[in-house]
Formats: C-alpha cells, structure tokens, sequence
C-alpha cells in the first residue's frame, strides 16, 4: 500500500486521480508492540502483534490458488521464502499485462518450490477450458498445469546458492492453499460439493496429498447481513469438511486437509481498528469467542463509506481515524491494514499469513513419516493402524488450533523469537 496520497484508477491511466485521503503507514498502537494483554483464558501476553517480519524455510512443494487477494499473499509469501534473496522468482505466465497468472520461487531457502495460480472460481471440472482470470467463472486449462508441473529449476544445496545439482522440474506438488474466492464466487455457489471437488481434484490434477482451506472474511463483497450469516455457513463447512475428510475422501489421495482461520485474522484485526476508532461495545479481539465475532459483527461492519461504489468498505475496516471523515462520510484517511475494503496491505498483514501458514503446514509434515490409512477393509492390523491414524489425527487439530491462535491473530509475538532470528520450517521428512 502506497504511503502519501490515495489514488483512484489505473497506475499510467489519464483517468487516475487522488482522491483526497491520505495513507500515514502508522499502526494502531494495539497493532503494533503490546505488553501484558489479557487472553480469553486469562494469561498475560507481550510482544509485536504486526511488527515483525517472517522468514521461512522449506523443501515441500507449495501452490497458492486464488484471486487478486491470493495474488497478493503470495508475491509476499514467495519474498519470504527467499525468491528475492535466491534470485528464483519466475512469472511463469501472465494473467494480462503485467498482472501474474502462474508464478514460482524455484528453489526456495530450504529446496522447496512455492508457486501460485491465479484462478477467480474453485478449482473444478466445470471451469476446464473456461476462459481464465480475470475473467469470472474460474476458467482453467490443462496447459496451465503443465506449464506448473513442467517448470525447471535448478538444484543447488540446501537451497542455497552453491554449487549444482543439475536441473528439476516442479511434477507434483505437495500441498495446495486455496483462498476460497467469495466476491468473484457468490456465497450460495461456494457449495460443499465445489469445495469437496476441489479438494480432490488438488490431487488428481497436481499431486498433492494435503490440502489447506482458507476462510472466508469479512470484506466489501459482504454487504448484508444475511450475506454474514451464509458467509459463517461456508466457513462451518470448511472446518467440518477438515475434521471429516477421513470418513468423506473416499479414494482420493489428498491424505490431509486442514483449516487456515484467515477470517478470523481479518476479524481480529479490524475488531482492534474499531476500538481504535472509538467504536463502542466492540470486544477485545484476543478475548473474543467466534460466537462474539458473530453477535457484534452486524452492529457496526455494515458503518460504511458512503462513497457512491458498488463495493462501498466498511469504515472500522480501513479509515485511519474518525478526525479525517469528512461530513459526508465519504472519504477517510486509510490506515495500513487494508488496501481497499477487500486487499490487504501486504506490509503488515503478510507476515502473520505466512508465519501461520509454514506453522500449519509443519503440523502436517514434520517430524512424520507417510500417514497410515484406514479406509479399507480391516483386520487386526488395520485396526491397529486406524487408532494410530485417530491419535496422529487428534495431535494434527491441536497443532492446527495452536497455529491459528498463534498467527491467525492478534496474540503478541514474543521478542525473544524476534530477537534470535526465529526461522520457521517446514520440512516432507
């Protein structure tokens, strides 16, 4: 997000304009370094809430399917994970001009490949041979997997720069992160069915054998409070379809799939803008239950400005103070938190994604072998096996929650993981 003046339209474009808001770049104090900061279980919590910085190391293969928001998190996530540092950020092919459709860092810090995939519809069989983004209807082609699957890279040690290995191609991926694309998907659309397809096709079409599901946040798309209400349906479905995909997956080989509460995240970061703002009756973001996300949502997201847009963003979401909202309430100084009423500002909001995202990846792969599976006909082995999988799978969820309460959050992050240059890992074996 630009510091200085806001402008409107595109970047060259003669219609581009300044609005006549103004982007400080400063956080809210809450946002920033906080000490002794009381949790809902009653603990006292210190340190950097956004300002911090991520690094992370990996030899998985990494994909990040989704829209313009997605687009963003990834140009970020591949930073992080060294594509600047190494030199081996590529675009693969461009959406339109100048706008990335198909992106890798090949080697990451670590051996890894993250890549991303620009698409504005779940993965499906429906959208194969669709015209692709940024058209709507989430159109994909086979030659977009192969250009994914087909890219090489060179092998170099500990994906370091040193001496050579050779060359590599990406093939299958292990994990796919799916930004659920709500906005270019309407809500009734972002149906079990699509999600489960897409789920399975992560594997049918590029290999992976775990899944991660992104939550749907509050943003501009959302602009009733009915739209809440079906918004919360396909988030409740997205952690049922995690806690069930054992007993729903049948024979597909997406072995895992797991929850990254990005919602949340938004929530907790907007719910300490608006106590910034001055908004009353809305509750600690680190003290707050999902049900009191729920409840207090609707009596002050709908605050918007009243701009004229079709996609007006709610005021606690991006102004920066109350003092710049003119009469009118049309116009606001921005904050840092967030572009637009849906974007984020990828200088302070993309380091928690990553960090929480590497964390919840780590709960699947580190430290383990391949996952046993229970799905067949059992004997007394078998048997043995399911329990063995109920305990790894029991082990996984409270990883997942730990991650989530960690990152996708406003829990300070501790100086002392700051300070020694913490490195987050995640690693196949």
């Amino acid at each position: 997000c630009p510091i200085g003046k806001v402008m409107l339209g595109k970047v060259g474009s003669s219609r581009r304009h300044a609005t006549g808001e103004f982007r400080t770049g400063e956080l809210p104090p809450s946002l920033s370094r906080v000490r002794d900061e009381r949790t809902l279980d009653g603990t006292l919590r210190s340190g950097r809430v956004l300002d911090f910085t991520t690094t992370i190391r990996t030899d998985l293969k990494l994909l990040l399917i989704g829209d313009s928001v997605m687009v963003q998190l990834a140009q970020s996530f591949e930073e992080i994970v060294g594509g600047v540092e190494m030199g081996s950020r590529r675009v693969i092919w461009n959406a339109w001009r100048g706008h990335d459709g198909g992106t890798a860092v090949a080697p990451t810090r670590g051996g890894g490949v993250s890549a991303s995939w620009r698409m504005t519809g779940l993965l499906s069989e429906s959208g194969r041979g669709k015209r692709p983004a940024n058209d709507p209807g989430g159109g994909w082609s086979d030659k977009d997997i192969d250009a994914l699957k087909t890219y090489a890279y060179p092998i170099v040690d500990d994906g370091h720069h040193g001496i050579g290995k050779g060359n590599s191609t990406i093939g299958n991926f292990d994990v796919i992160v799916f930004r659920v694309m709500h906005g270019w998907m309407k809500a009734i659309e972002i149906t079990h069915e699509r999600l489960v397809e897409a789920v399975r096709l992560s594997h049918e079409l590029l290999g992976a054998t775990t899944v991660v599901l992104m939550t749907v946040p509050f943003t501009n798309n959302v602009k009733t409070d009915q739209d809440m209400v079906l918004v919360k349906g396909i988030n409740d479905d997205i952690r049922e379809i995690a806690r069930n995909w054992h007993s729903i997956k049948g024979n597909s080989g997406v072995q895992r799939v797991l929850v990254l509460e990005y919602g949340t995240y938004y929530s907790h970061i907007t719910w300490s803008n608006a106590r910034h703002l001055g908004y009353m009756n809305v509750s600690h973001p680190l003290r707050a239950t999902r049900e009191v996300f729920d409840a207090e949502g609707p009596t002050f997201l709908q605050d918007r400005l009243q701009d004229g847009f079709e996609w007006s963003p709610s005021i606690p979401m991006v102004c920066s103070d109350m003092a710049s909202l003119d009469a009118q309430r049309k116009m606001c100084n921005r904050n840092h938190l967030f572009m637009d009423g849906m974007h984020v500002c990828p200088e302070r909001v993309a380091s928690r994604f990553a960090a929480g995202l590497a964390c919840l990846i780590g709960c699947a792969f580190n430290g383990r072998g391949e996952m046993n599976d229970n799905t067949g006909p059992r004997n007394n082995v078998q048997r043995q096996q399911g329990l063995q999988w109920e305990v790894e799978e029991t082990k996984v969820r409270l990883c997942e929650r730990e991650c989530n309460e960690q990152f996708m959050s406003v829990m300070p992050v501790e100086e002392s993981w700051i300070d020694t240059n913490t490195t987050l890992a995640s690693f196949s074996k």
